[in-house]
């Protein structure tokens, strides 16, 4: 498993007051990274080789093995449906934000940063030593780079005989279910359009990595999919639905089906309430009592320790379904014409200028106009006063 600095502890508290996105980033970059930016050099050996490959992958899909990192970032309340995005490249300390998995990359295939990149790489080489039976799972993709990682994990160990499922939308998030999930009504992420990356580009970022074989992918919303999994059996169940209700649907779903010896990683468990309120409720009512193990100041896990029943379903049947499931239209999902240029800090912030100053003129403009209305309609009244002499 993890090294010892990368180790887990208990999370003993819940997290207190949500930050704002600035104050979050502001202290991201004042607290520092908390890990170099490298890989492990090469050597002759297999071991090596297979260490140095795998890093220097995380390295590519953070977007931190070029020359520049673009980050992607909301302004103002980072919840409210029409949030401006923009971008801006990250200098210097500013780094920190991508090395801890706290910003949106512009180009990068993971959000989730190296730690967290570094544990899913553990877990999977665990699973996989130890001999814990099933497939692996990641349940909320965007561009798919943790499960390119799992799968490129997979492949140096030789394990080809599992595969790893990707399920998504592939069209970003569904509006709110407030009559269901009365929990998300303040989370609204469905506007978004930076978080809908469609099937295809996805497929291609697999390819392009040399990881396509070996995956299955199950396109749609959590309540149309992942019910049709529930019977099959996992070693590693990574959920990223940031919303109470696609947290909970992927536990309901996919938690009977995770192993003895298994792990359950949750990200966003101790920055986003819904999704924290989700896994808490769902431990109590089906008294999961293994502790939850803190990965970073974001993602946690938990290694199940009972023996789930035996699955009812295998794999090939599972595969029907999700094929069948690919083409069919949620009434919850949201339009899209398709990915918006993303404008950057320089370029809002002269938009904002200009808008400023277009109000400054408007606004004199408008002002004058009094100014001359009322002069004129003094100037008339005088001239009628004038006319009848002054009289009072």
């Amino acid at each position: 498993m993890s090294s010892e600095s990368n180790t887990p502890t208990s999370v003993d508290e819940a997290v207190t007051e949500r930050p704002s996105e600035e104050e979050l980033r502001a202290a991201h970059v004042d607290l520092g990274a908390t890990r170099e930016v490298r890989a492990p050099s090469p050597a002759t050996d297999a071991e090596s080789l297979r260490a140095a490959y795998l890093g220097l992958l995380k390295l590519s899909l953070c977007d931190l093995a070029g020359a520049r990192t673009l980050s992607v970032s909301r302004a103002g309340d980072g919840r409210t449906p029409g949030s401006q995005v923009f971008s801006r490249e990250l200098v210097g300390d500013e780094l920190a934000l991508r090395i801890k998995g706290a910003d949106w990359p512009f180009s990068g295939l993971s959000m989730i940063g190296l730690a967290r990149l570094d544990d899913l790489q553990s877990c999977v080489e665990s699973v996989v030593a130890e001999g814990v039976e099933g497939d692996l799972i990641e349940a909320g993709a965007w561009r798919g780079g943790a499960s390119i990682l799992m799968r490129a994990t997979l492949d140096s160990l030789g394990a080809d005989q599992r595969t790893v499922w990707v399920a998504d939308s592939f069209r970003g998030l569904p509006a709110p279910d407030a009559d269901a999930f009365p929990e998300d009504r303040e989370l609204d992420l469905s506007r978004v359009d930076f978080l809908a990356v469609p099937l295809e580009e996805v497929k291609e970022y697999f390819a392009r990595f040399g990881c396509a074989p070996g995956v299955e992918f199950v396109p749609g919303f959590f309540d149309e999919t992942l019910p049709a999994l529930r019977d099959l059996r996992w070693s590693v169940v990574r959920l990223d639905g940031d919303t109470y209700e696609s947290t909970w649907l992927a536990l309901e779903s996919l938690y009977p089906g995770l192993s003895s010896g298994g792990y359950l990683i949750i990200d966003d468990y101790q920055l986003i309430e819904e999704c924290r309120g989700a896994v808490d409720a769902f431990r109590r009512e089906h008294g999961i009592t293994e502790p939850i193990e803190e990965i970073d100041w974001n993602g946690v896990r938990w290694r199940r320790a009972s023996e789930p029943p035996r699955p009812a379903r295998d794999a090939a049947d599972a595969r029907q379904v999700s094929r069948r499931l690919r083409d069919r239209h949620s009434e919850r999902a949201v339009e899209r014409s398709g990915q918006k240029p993303i404008p950057t800090q320089r370029e809002l912030e002269v938009e904002y200028e200009l808008s400023r100053l277009r109000r400054r003129h408007v606004s004199g403009a408008v002002r004058e106009r009094l100014r001359r209305s009322r002069l004129g309609r003094w100037a008339a009244w005088l001239r009628h006063r004038a006319g009848r002499g002054g009289g009072g």
